[in-house]
């Protein structure tokens, strides 16, 4: 029983440290969060922070996490009893929303490092294969997942007004998702396509 115990406590200082870590990056942002100002709110040693969550990057990368596991678990919910191009318009619109709404989520895109990390993140296979479970899409065609999160992504980094945002996605967004999926005119040894055009001409 002992290793229990220890497991609890373990957990629960962790998530101490987790919650104080969070409040320093809504309050003064990704980039100021430092071991010492997580000691400090936390009221525990340096040591007590790196043995039970690890460093700067790691607190960074648990507390967004922990904002992400927040939005997804919200649009699933929104989305339980919907199917189809309403799925994943809803999806969107819900987690634009969240997102938008949740101070961590803000406070990252707003670093430093927060508009490229992002970009990296987005082309995550895991993260990929996680959309695409909760669109309810082909697993094997991750192309709807990663146009999902790009979309998703360029909005949050360059909003629009409501009214203009709603009509984008209307205009544009429901209608790529009903069209069928067109293949590209194969190409000749020179370059062309079997019209004659070069591509992009």
């Amino acid at each position: 029983m002992d290793w229990l115990l220890a497991t609890d406590r373990h957990d629960r200082a962790a998530d101490h440290i987790y919650s104080a870590a969070t409040h320093l990056i809504i309050s003064a942002g990704f980039d100021n969060l430092t071991v010492d100002s997580v000691a400090r709110r936390a009221h525990c040693s340096r040591a007590t922070v790196y043995r039970h969550t690890g460093g700067v990057a790691h607190l960074r990368e648990t507390v967004l996490a922990r904002a992400a596991t927040s939005i997804i678990e919200k649009v699933g919910a929104a989305i339980a009893r919907r199917s189809g191009t309403d799925r994943t318009y809803t999806a969107l619109t819900v987690a634009l929303r969240e997102a938008r709404a949740e101070p961590v989520v803000t406070a990252f895109l707003g670093s430093e490092h927060g508009p490229r990390a992002v970009t990296g993140f987005s082309e995550s296979p895991a993260l990929i294969a996680l959309v695409a479970d909760l669109l309810g899409t082909d697993p094997d065609d991750a192309l709807v997942a990663t146009w999902f999160i790009r979309t998703m992504v360029s909005m949050l980094l360059w909003p629009a007004h409501p009214d203009t945002e709603t009509q984008l996605l209307q205009r544009f967004l429901i209608p790529s998702l009903d069209a069928p999926p067109r293949e590209a005119p194969p190409a000749t040894a020179h370059g062309t396509s079997v019209s004659g055009a070069a591509p992009g001409k």
